[in-house]
């Protein structure tokens, strides 16, 4: 009897131990488990200017491409000399040296150790100084990479440089004063009114919150009057931009608000400065405030999601078809609602209350929601730089699936990328979109791609779309492109993205077909008759529309509008609405000129009871951004905020792309708007006419400068062409051929023009074939003020008039323009006054032809 009850025993124990083991080893093979993300690790670089830190840089652990690259700039001294401190968090790094190269990331024109190093005795930083070699040109950018070891790492920090031999070092140091001046007035009541003589005020300037001010609002405004602000923090210094005359310098900072606007705020504060030798002009303000948005309890009330003092336009949202489930980020922080059981969840962020120092606040990313269902799930990316986890320090497009059941953030796919973060988020905000949860597509160089997120493996759909049209429709579903040139306008192709099928529209005949958008779901495009094709003024066609159409996605046409004697050239289609802009036809001049716009409304309307993004007026602080959810909130003890922990696994969900994916095919321009990238495109005009709306920058593809306002002489004049056209009558000639040849020779190149213009070859066809290294520049609709940036470079623009003749612009001064015209039989250079330029050249279509070199 003992023996069996030992036995008995026995078999139980063992049983037991089997269980423990059996679990330990089924646990340990469990692919899926949960964590919370990784803590920041990278050191961060700053330059040192009398003991003051400027210009903070963040680590990338990878190599990227030099010619996308466009940090922060930063003046050497006269000997070329520059001081740097990196606060190393608990790192150690070794080796340091630096590299300079040319922007273009074309030759390596230095690489040298940096020996000069100390670190201060509790080893938290180290401080170093190294001085460039007599190598760099005077007052031209170069790229500037420090390089250090982490272990078997190496960490890269990206910056521009630039040198000037006076001691002024452009002015920088004048400019920062001026800049950390005025952001302390604005904060001093009894010296507020000192700001009064830069600013800009008008009667039609939105003074309705302090989310948004500029240099046209008030100085209340300004000055931050009617809040309670307890504090602000000693603001972080970036330079964006530094020429001999003009600087754009970003100030960064937080501010904590007492009342009814209670909480923390981070402010970007954006100056853009002139200097003369009599004073500092501000050509730019912009400061825009937003609410570090915490989801407790007093942020959620009365039916509404209180978003506080924060600019609309740094809110998106989105909701499921039954609006019951609702995400929305703010501030790079990405949350969740169930209207139904009143959970708000804390989906993702880089920062939070326990993680809130400069690198997991860096926000140079973006979030951006793709799909919400029904049940609470939210498939959403993350772009740009990645400042803490897995991929720290690398920059790319990470695919993220929230699960509401189980409350994990699971990670489905990285895309990593070698270009400027800002670069990144601007393609991803172009076309970002999931089909059915199993594919993601973007845009990665020239292509559009298809990343399968199971198996990881991707697909190039579309080639070359960066200079097709493109569209996408509002709810992600379907996205409608077709191939540039006039043979791609026989037909649209539109691609269900959740199949990824394609079906095309096709224009019948001769007639050709013209993307214009997606009114919510459905295709809208224009018809063209081939004898409405027509060229303007540069001898570019203009393809007039003589019906507009509206079709669903079976094909069924629900709308044809078709304008009363005149013609649609382009639409801008938004989500309710489209408006068209149309031109008559000239008789006399026997081209199109333009006339009265037109909007098609839709007639669906939309679902009153949805959440949506309102402005509510408030006591003091002006407006507050609440989000108004379909379902009130009666009371707030029932809400619940949760916080998601992050699915871990095995292996990598890295896609490697091959090296030539970023190859970028023909050339692209990338307007940079208060360091941000406002917009990718070809299109060199529409790109001008953005940053000059917004006092911005053009850079092209090689990092070289396209244009940028102001930093110009006071005068200038082309006297080389000046010279060659003395004593000369061109009356006989053909004007468009004068302008050409002169141009092509003052570069000198001598080509057959007149035969090229009787081939119908265009101008800009013409001077590409002359100049086959230059970027030329067909800037149709530009301001002729915006075309004496290369007047100022030496650099001839050709005007093209209603009447069919050219003149070229070969000089300024502060009163006139400097003309060329080949039609007068004498005195065919003349100055011209700048506003008859204006009143002369708007009247003719703005038609401007240039290069750059």
């Amino acid at each position: 009897m003992k023996k069996t009850v030992l036995k008995i025993i026995y078999v139980i124990i063992v049983f037991c131990v089997s269980l423990v083991v059996i679990g330990h080893f089924s646990n340990h093979q469990e692919v899926d488990r949960t964590a919370k993300m990784e803590e920041p690790t990278l050191p961060v670089l700053s330059f040192v200017d009398k003991d003051k830190e400027i210009d903070e840089l963040h680590a990338y652990v990878t190599e990227m491409d030099i010619n996308y690259m466009r940090g922060n700039i930063f003046p050497t001294g006269k000997n070329r000399e520059l001081t740097f401190k990196m606060n190393l968090n608990g790192q150690e790094v070794s080796n340091l040296r630096f590299e300079v190269r040319e922007v273009d990331g074309s030759s390596l024109v230095e690489n040298s150790d940096i020996t000069n190093v100390t670190s201060n005795s509790s080893k938290d930083f180290l401080t170093g100084t190294f001085k460039i070699k007599d190598l760099i040109d005077e007052d031209k950018e170069y790229a500037l990479v420090i390089l250090a070891d982490r272990g078997e790492d190496t960490l890269r920090y990206y910056c521009r440089i630039v040198w000037s031999s006076e001691g002024d070092r452009l002015n920088f140091e004048d400019g920062l004063s001026f800049v950390k001046d005025f952001s302390a007035k604005t904060f001093d009541e009894e010296k507020l009114s000192e700001l009064r003589k830069y600013l800009e005020p008008k009667s039609t300037a939105d003074n309705s919150s302090f989310s948004h001010v500029n240099i046209n609002s008030s100085l209340n405004l300004i000055g931050w009057k009617d809040l309670e602000v307890k504090k602000h923090t000693q603001p972080k210094v970036s330079i964006l931009d530094l020429h001999k005359q003009t600087g754009s310098y970003l100030l960064q900072y937080d501010v904590e608000l007492k009342g009814e606007a209670k909480g923390t705020y981070l402010v970007n504060e954006y100056f853009r400065i002139r200097h003369t030798k009599e004073r500092i002009y501000l050509l730019d303000y912009d400061r825009t405030m937003n609410y570090y948005f915490s989801g407790e309890m007093d942020d959620i009330s009365e039916g509404k999601i209180n978003l506080k003092i924060t600019r609309d336009s740094n809110v998106e949202m989105a909701e499921s078809d039954g609006g019951s489930m609702l995400a929305f980020s703010t501030q790079n922080s990405l949350y969740s609602y169930n209207t139904i059981d009143k959970k708000i969840a804390f989906i993702f962020s880089f920062f939070d209350k326990d993680h809130f120092d400069n690198r997991s606040r860096f926000m140079n990313h973006a979030i951006q929601i793709l799909k919400v269902d029904e049940t609470g799930n939210v498939f959403f990316t993350v772009s740009g730089y990645m400042n803490r986890g897995k991929y720290e320090g690398k920059v790319g497009i990470a695919i993220y699936a929230f699960n509401a059941s189980t409350n994990t953030v699971e990670e489905m796919a990285f895309l990593q990328s070698r270009q400027f973060e800002k670069i990144v988020i601007a393609y991803a905000k172009q076309l970002s979109a999931i089909g059915n949860s199993n594919h993601f597509y973007t845009i990665l160089g020239s292509d559009m791609y298809s990343v399968d997120l199971t198996s990881r493996e991707y697909v190039s759909l579309v080639d070359n779309i960066v200079n097709c049209d493109y569209k996408l429709s509002d709810d992600g579903a379907n996205i409608a492109w077709q191939d540039a040139g006039k043979e791609g306008m026989k037909n649209i192709s539109v691609m269900n993205l959740n199949n990824q099928s394609v079906s095309k529209v096709s224009a019948s005949g001769d007639d050709l077909i013209i993307l214009l958008g997606f009114m919510k779901k459905d295709l809208v495009y224009g018809i063209v008759k081939n004898k409405d094709i027509r060229n303007d003024q540069m001898g570019n066609p203009v393809y007039a529309m003589g019906e507009v159409l509206i079709q669903d996605s079976t094909g069924t046409i629900l709308k044809r509008y078709k304008p009363d004697g005149c013609f649609v050239t382009s639409a801008d289609v938004k989500t309710n609405q489209i408006v068209l802009n149309r031109v008559k036809y000239d008789k006399q001049t026997k081209m199109y000129v333009g006339t009265t716009s037109d909007q098609i409304m839709s007639t669906l309307q939309d679902d009153s009871g949805a959440n949506q993004i309102v402005s509510v007026s408030s006591e003091n602080s002006k407006n507050f951004c609440k989000i108004s959810l379909k379902k009130g909130v009666e009371s707030t003890d029932n809400v619940k905020l949760l916080t998601p922990s992050q699915t871990q696994y095995e292996g990598s969900r890295e896609v490697v792309f091959d090296a030539d994916t970023n190859e970028i095919d023909g050339t692209l321009f990338y307007v940079y708007d208060k360091g941000d990238v406002g917009m990718v495109t070809n299109n060199s005009a529409k790109a001008l006419q953005l940053a000059l709306e917004n006092n911005g920058v053009v850079i092209n593809n090689y990092n070289h400068y396209i244009w940028y306002s102001g930093n110009r002489l006071s005068s200038n004049q082309i006297m080389a062409i000046t010279n060659a056209v003395a004593n000369k009558n061109f009356t006989k000639e053909d004007s468009t051929a004068v302008c050409l040849k002169l141009i092509l020779e003052f570069k000198g190149i001598r080509i057959d023009v007149d035969s090229l213009l009787k081939e119908g070859k265009s101008p800009q066809e013409i001077l590409s074939t002359g100049l086959p290294n230059a970027t030329i520049l067909n800037l149709d609709g530009c301001d002729v003020n915006s075309m004496l940036y290369y007047l100022n470079q030496d650099i001839p623009v050709m005007v093209r008039l209603a009447n069919g003749k050219s003149m070229l612009l070969i000089g300024y001064n502060s009163q006139n323009t400097v003309i060329l015209d080949p039609s007068k039989s004498s005195a065919i250079v003349y100055k011209y006054g700048i506003n008859d330029s204006q009143k002369l050249f708007t009247k003719n279509g703005n038609h401007f032809l240039t290069f750059i070199p």
